[in-house]
């Protein structure tokens, strides 16, 4: 695996890109200052709407055929298949968006390395 797809990695996994070690972050999605390890400044890893609109795009990829096969096939009662379609939606929010977040932070670290910042 290359250096690159190894940061990409760890910010899937939410620990810190320089040593793999150390959290990302705390809680759902608030970024930690530093690294626990490593002391890494985290700081100016700001991912802003790229992990929500990341998040936005994969869910739609699903939530969509879902609902399609729904409407296509009147085997259940519309109220649940409502809420299944909700619990999908929300479930794949709750797993996708704070590694969608580690993945934009590790990506804005690794080019800040390679500018030199």
């Amino acid at each position: 695996m290359s250096e690159k797809s190894e940061i990409v990695m760890r910010g899937l996994r939410m620990r810190c890109p320089k040593c793999g070690e150390g959290k990302l972050l705390r809680r759902f999605l608030v970024p930690l200052g530093e690294c626990s390890e490593c002391q890494e400044d985290f700081a100016p890893l700001r991912a802003d709407d790229g992990p929500a609109w990341a998040t936005i795009l994969i869910t739609g990829h699903v939530i969509v055929p879902l609902s399609y096969s729904f409407l296509s096939h009147d085997t259940q009662s519309l109220w649940s298949e409502i809420s299944v379609i909700i619990l999908a939606a929300l479930t794949l929010v709750a797993l996708i968006l704070p590694r969608a977040k580690g993945v934009f932070m590790a990506i804005i670290w690794m080019s800040r390395q390679k500018a030199g910042i």
